[in-house]
Protein backbone atom coordinates (compact mmCIF):
# COMPACT_ATOMS: atom_id res chain seq x y z
CA UNK A 1 0.00 0.00 0.00
CA UNK A 2 1.02 3.42 -1.24
CA UNK A 3 0.50 6.64 0.68
CA UNK A 4 0.84 9.70 -0.49
CA UNK A 5 2.66 12.20 1.50
CA UNK A 6 1.93 15.99 1.59
CA UNK A 7 4.48 18.86 1.48
CA UNK A 8 4.49 22.15 2.76
CA UNK A 9 4.47 24.86 -0.05
CA UNK A 10 7.03 27.62 0.91
CA UNK A 11 6.74 31.06 0.40
CA UNK A 12 9.02 31.16 -3.10
CA UNK A 13 6.88 28.38 -4.56
CA UNK A 14 3.48 30.16 -3.69
CA UNK A 15 1.26 31.65 -6.46
CA UNK A 16 -0.16 34.16 -3.35
CA UNK A 17 2.03 37.21 -3.86
CA UNK A 18 3.62 38.28 -0.07
CA UNK A 19 2.58 42.35 -0.81
CA UNK A 20 -0.64 42.86 -1.17
CA UNK A 21 -1.77 44.85 -4.00
CA UNK A 22 -4.92 47.05 -5.03
CA UNK A 23 -7.54 45.02 -6.96
CA UNK A 24 -8.34 46.00 -10.05
CA UNK A 25 -12.09 47.69 -10.15
CA UNK A 26 -14.38 49.98 -12.28
CA UNK A 27 -14.76 51.95 -8.73
CA UNK A 28 -11.00 52.69 -8.65
CA UNK A 29 -8.67 50.76 -6.69
CA UNK A 30 -9.80 48.39 -3.92
CA UNK A 31 -7.56 46.69 -1.51
CA UNK A 32 -7.83 43.15 -1.87
CA UNK A 33 -10.85 41.38 0.36
CA UNK A 34 -12.77 44.45 1.02
CA UNK A 35 -16.32 44.87 0.13
CA UNK A 36 -17.67 48.51 -1.36
CA UNK A 37 -21.40 49.61 -1.66
CA UNK A 38 -21.77 51.63 -4.27
CA UNK A 39 -24.59 54.21 -2.72
CA UNK A 40 -25.81 57.42 -5.19
CA UNK A 41 -25.18 60.53 -3.26
CA UNK A 42 -29.10 60.60 -2.56
CA UNK A 43 -28.87 57.48 -0.56
CA UNK A 44 -25.82 58.81 1.44
CA UNK A 45 -27.36 62.13 2.35
CA UNK A 46 -30.52 60.03 3.15
CA UNK A 47 -28.57 58.01 5.70
CA UNK A 48 -27.04 61.42 7.28
CA UNK A 49 -30.31 62.48 7.31
CA UNK A 50 -31.51 59.88 9.71
CA UNK A 51 -28.49 59.71 11.57
CA UNK A 52 -29.00 63.36 12.42
CA UNK A 53 -32.06 63.07 12.64
CA UNK A 54 -31.77 60.18 15.47
CA UNK A 55 -29.23 62.60 17.28
CA UNK A 56 -31.41 65.11 17.64
CA UNK A 57 -34.04 63.30 19.11
CA UNK A 58 -31.99 62.10 21.70
CA UNK A 59 -30.80 65.49 22.45
CA UNK A 60 -34.19 67.15 22.72
CA UNK A 61 -35.06 64.03 25.02
CA UNK A 62 -32.06 65.00 27.15
CA UNK A 63 -32.67 68.56 27.32
CA UNK A 64 -36.70 67.83 28.29
CA UNK A 65 -34.62 65.71 30.64
CA UNK A 66 -32.23 68.52 32.09
CA UNK A 67 -35.21 70.96 31.80
CA UNK A 68 -37.48 68.74 34.52
CA UNK A 69 -35.02 68.48 36.51
CA UNK A 70 -34.13 71.91 36.73
CA UNK A 71 -37.76 72.84 37.15
CA UNK A 72 -38.19 70.34 40.44
CA UNK A 73 -34.72 71.72 41.86
CA UNK A 74 -36.06 75.50 41.38
CA UNK A 75 -39.43 74.25 43.51
CA UNK A 76 -37.60 72.98 46.22
CA UNK A 77 -35.75 76.25 46.18
CA UNK A 78 -38.49 78.40 46.45
CA UNK A 79 -40.65 76.24 49.07
CA UNK A 80 -37.32 76.32 50.83
CA UNK A 81 -37.34 79.43 50.89
CA UNK A 82 -40.74 80.33 51.54
CA UNK A 83 -40.79 78.42 54.89
CA UNK A 84 -38.28 80.56 56.08
CA UNK A 85 -39.34 84.15 57.00
CA UNK A 86 -37.69 86.83 57.02
CA UNK A 87 -38.12 90.00 57.84
CA UNK A 88 -37.74 93.60 57.06
CA UNK A 89 -33.98 93.95 58.38
CA UNK A 90 -33.14 90.28 56.39
CA UNK A 91 -33.22 88.05 59.59
CA UNK A 92 -34.76 84.71 59.24
CA UNK A 93 -37.46 84.34 61.79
Amino acid sequence: MRTRHLSLVTQEHSDTPSVKENALSPYGPVRAGLTTSQTTPNQQLSELLNSLESVVESLNYKSFTVYDTLTIAIEGVRAALSSTAIDEDGIST
